[in-house]
């Protein structure tokens, strides 16, 4: 699976390394410390992950996001609305409702979800208090999330593991996330790479020749968990005329340093 155009060299899309909800937490961490990531297929109930987005999808479809004459669950945009990007006020003032909604703040704390990251982590795990979630539109590649370390915008501890999970099935072609596997290795690196897609601007430089990215297509209930330092990064969306839909929340050991903003809602949305 591979991408080209006309101003970029193509780059390398393979498929994730699935691993199974079944094995140890030896194994799991043993394939974290290889890999940098845990791609697990069906992880959470598809029942929780379709509630959440249909109750998102209400907040868009109450703003005029969406088209009414197709079905809610497709999440079609409607005919002529413009991309509304993070930061943006009628962005945010669905985001501030979207932060609201049970099914979405208390979905990282699904139970098998937890029992992932407490495998990871051997210990008592906090869930960030910052839920984040994503609505992003088509058409609008420019604001496609590059290339970046988590570990940029969490701080705290380096132990901290991410998951990001679709609400709803997620192909390729509607954006899903790719990561570099290994590159948690590297360390902390400098985030010198400044663009428009990249919340507070600035990701790390990625020679394409030498990056090879792990990704798929996502189904519901599909779950992806990584290391701080592990890079990733979003594929655009270029599905023409639908919302992707997504959450990623972050987990930590209770007892290790964390950020204080991490303690806050995303965007200081209270």
């Amino acid at each position: 699976m591979a991408e080209s155009s006309a101003t970029a060299p193509a780059e390398t899309l393979l498929p994730f390394i699935e691993s199974d909800p079944a094995a140890s937490a030896d194994t799991l961490r043993v394939m974290m410390d290889e890999q940098g990531y845990l791609f697990f297929r069906q992880l959470v109930p598809a029942q929780a992950v379709l509630a959440a987005r249909r109750d998102v999808l209400e907040l868009c479809d109450a703003a005029g996001w969406l088209d009414r004459s197709a079905d809610l669950l497709d999440a079609v945009v409607a005919p002529g609305m413009p991309p509304t990007t993070e930061g943006q006020p009628a962005y945010m003032a669905v985001y501030r409702n979207v932060l609201k909604l049970p099914s979405f703040h208390n979905f990282p704390c699904q139970p098998a979800l937890m029992r992932i990251a407490q495998m990871l982590l051997g210990g008592q795990v906090l869930v960030h208090p910052r839920r984040i979630g994503r609505m992003s539109f088509p058409n609008n590649i420019v604001a496609t999330t590059p290339p970046h370390q988590d570990h940029y915008y969490i701080r705290g501890s380096v132990d901290t593991y991410s998951c990001w999970t679709p609400l709803g099935a997620c192909p390729i072609a509607l954006g899903g996330l790719a990561v570099w596997p290994g590159t948690h290795r590297r360390g902390f690196l400098d985030h010198s790479v400044h663009h428009p897609g990249a919340v507070g601007g600035c990701g790390v430089p990625v020679d394409p020749a030498e990056a090879s990215w792990h990704t798929n297509d996502f189904a519901p209930g599909d779950a992806l968990f990584f290391h701080a330092f592990t890079i990733h990064k979003a594929l655009p969306n270029l599905s023409s005329d639908r919302l992707r839909l997504s959450t990623d929340n972050r987990y930590q050991r209770d007892s290790d340093v964390i950020d204080p903003g991490a303690l806050l809602p995303h965007y200081n949305l209270t």
